[in-house]
């Protein structure tokens, strides 16, 4: 994943990695998997997805000490038998699993808060004599098995709302400053960082001002949208018609449900979001529709081992 220069709110941070990671961590394994989808935001697996006949020898959680943090990475190499979460909660795993299902993935609040702030060591390893057919899993197969050990082990319950909600529409002008990206590019930002792959980086341009920049590469004008989403006070939805993954930075950071318009730190001088986008050819509209999110109706805690 792309590195963070700088201090920044670590929880803020967690959340934007959350946003990305279908295009981050996950790029990266779907390279390697076998008939893979491709990086771009859309429903890789419905809901009604039916899971491998895949067993599991091994399916274990166990309670990380607090002030352990995970990567928000999976580990779960291609080739081996096994899949793992490191200190991270049940929200990070539903997100692997569900990722794919939903445009963007939304997991609408009110679920427990220990779903959010107990982190577990997970691991789930595959029975030998279903090796072989694991290893012809692509990514998004996989992703369906988590969600049958999640409904087997916490009894995760999950359903979408469709109901409609006024949210934002990422639009395009006619003045569109993307540049498009392909495999193998590079770009050099600030500090000697090179980006590689699809990937984001902070940088602090000027650490007297109260807001970075987010150099993304390799992305995706509906994953631009769920980055978004993070930090507007509605949803944002990609209503640009734009498919390419693009190169290209945004100020963005430092604060939770912003308007448009909102200042990103450093007084009345300070860009807005809508500065931002504007140089990127791009704005926000209000907007009403249906805004799909994924709603836990029931979960219990982990039997630990």
């Amino acid at each position: 994943m792309g590195g963070v220069t700088e201090a920044v709110d670590w929880r803020m941070v967690r959340a934007l990695i959350c946003a990305v990671a279908l295009w981050g961590a996950s790029a990266h394994l779907l390279a390697h998997a076998q008939s893979p989808a491709p990086p771009t935001a859309g429903v890789y697996a419905p809901m009604d997805a039916v899971p491998a006949n895949i067993s599991f020898d091994v399916v274990s959680f166990k309670r990380c000490p607090e002030g352990r943090f995970g990567t928000a990475k999976v580990d779960m190499p291609m080739t081996a038998d096994y899949l793992a979460y490191h200190c991270e909660p049940l929200s990070r795993i539903i997100y692997f699993a569900y990722t794919g299902s939903l445009r963007s993935y939304t997991l609408e609040s009110g679920y427990p808060p220990w779903v959010d702030n107990d982190r577990y060591e997970f691991i789930v390893k595959v029975a030998a004599e279903d090796f072989p057919a694991w290893q012809k899993l692509d990514l998004t197969a996989r992703r369906v098995l988590i969600r049958k050990v999640l409904a087997d082990t916490v009894k995760l319950k999950i359903r979408v709302d469709n109901s409609p909600k006024d949210i934002y529409a990422l639009t395009a002008t006619k003045k569109v400053k993307l540049t498009p990206y392909k495999d193998g590019d590079e770009t050099k930002l600030p500090g000697g960082i090179v980006q590689t792959g699809r990937t984001f980086n902070w940088i602090h341009d000027d650490p007297s001002t109260g807001y970075m920049t987010i150099h993304l590469q390799g992305t995706t004008m509906a994953n631009l949208a769920e980055i978004l989403s993070v930090y507007m006070d509605r949803a944002v939805a990609d209503h640009t018609n734009l498919t390419g993954p693009y190169i290209f930075a945004l100020p963005l950071g430092g604060n939770k449900n912003m308007e448009p318009d909102s200042h990103l730190g450093g007084g009345e001088d300070a860009p807005t979001i809508e500065d931002g986008l504007e140089q990127l050819g791009l704005r926000l509209e209000p907007a009403k529709g249906p805004d799909e999110r994924l709603v836990i109706d029931h979960i219990e805690k982990p039997e630990e081992d």
